[in-house]
């Protein structure tokens, strides 16, 4: 096991690495990290606290137990985790929909518009060009 102030410069994939060979200490380093983050999706998703808990627990119990067979490379954990996360809010918001007859809200869309997209393009042209 390595000392917990050493383990926090790791990234997440090593973390979760040291996690499935038994260091405890990374497990709660990449809990501190990530928690807050699924969280927040978690909450942005669903408007509710308890439920936006409920999904934090249960996508980082689903990283856990995907530790073990964790190939780098394939994705970032937060990636993966992101995503989970994010079915699961979704098959939350299904089951309610089933239980209430409520349609299901769409989800936002945080891109940019179509107007701001071909700005930053512009920009990022005439940057090229200067440089």
């Amino acid at each position: 096991m390595m000392a917990l102030d050493a383990s926090q410069n790791l990234e997440d994939v090593e973390l979760l690495a040291r996690f499935a060979q038994g260091d405890r200490s990374a497990a709660q380093i990449l809990t501190a990290r990530l928690a807050p983050f699924v969280f927040a999706q978690a909450y942005r998703m669903l408007g509710d606290r308890a439920e936006a808990e409920d999904i934090t627990q249960d996508s980082l119990l689903r990283l856990w137990h995907a530790a073990p067979d964790w190939q780098p490379g394939q994705a970032k954990v937060t990636t993966w985790l992101y995503r989970v996360a994010s079915n699961l809010c979704i098959d939350k918001m299904r089951k309610a929909k089933r239980h209430s007859g409520e349609a299901v809200p769409e989800l936002p869309d945080d891109r940019p518009n179509m107007e701001r997209r071909l700005q930053d393009r512009a920009r990022a042209r005439a940057l090229r060009a200067a440089l």
